[in-house]
């Protein structure tokens, strides 16, 4: 996946928050899905929004703090470690047939703190979701973070997609 000057110029920008994240265990080593997002039949989804130039105003600052529920391995508020993957995947979510590294989690979530226009970018990228396929935001879960189960209800977190 990568940055499409066309896509940043289109479309309408949509929020993630932790809170539409599932509560899901994390496996080192592999990806997990903690979001899912299925594009209707008459819209075409893409993640981010915007361009990657600080300056032009149209720019998609993003955060991602989040914390492990108590469940599984990890105690109840524990940062989760690992890197934030954007993917689109099949109608069956089984194929993943783009994908790119957000950034780290720990990186993401230092920048809750930050002022808004110093977070990292997250801008209109390529290819667009066709409908029947999924949007999806996924862990790749550090060591540190195996057997954790994430809680989007104390976690905090702004991602975004586009639609059109």
């Amino acid at each position: 996946m990568r940055f499409d000057p066309q896509l940043a110029q289109a479309g309408t920008k949509r929020v993630i928050k932790a809170g539409d994240f599932e509560q899901t265990t994390l496996k080192s080593g592999n990806e997990v899905t903690v979001y899912a997002e299925q594009v209707k039949q008459d819209k075409v989804l893409w993640h981010g929004h915007g361009n990657m130039n600080r300056t032009t105003g149209n720019v998609a600052h993003i955060y991602a703090a989040l914390v492990a529920s108590g469940n599984g391995s990890g105690t109840a508020g524990d940062a989760i470690e690992g890197e934030l993957v954007a993917a689109i995947t099949d109608s069956d979510q089984r194929r993943v047939l783009a994908s790119t590294t957000i950034d780290d989690l720990g990186e993401l979530a230092d920048a809750e703190a930050s002022e808004r226009t110093e977070r990292p970018m997250h801008p209109a990228l390529e290819p667009f979701a066709k409908p029947g396929r999924h949007l999806e935001l996924r862990i790749l879960a550090a060591p540190e973070s195996d057997g954790v189960e994430v809680d989007p209800a104390n976690s905090n977190a702004r991602l975004y997609y586009s639609e059109a």
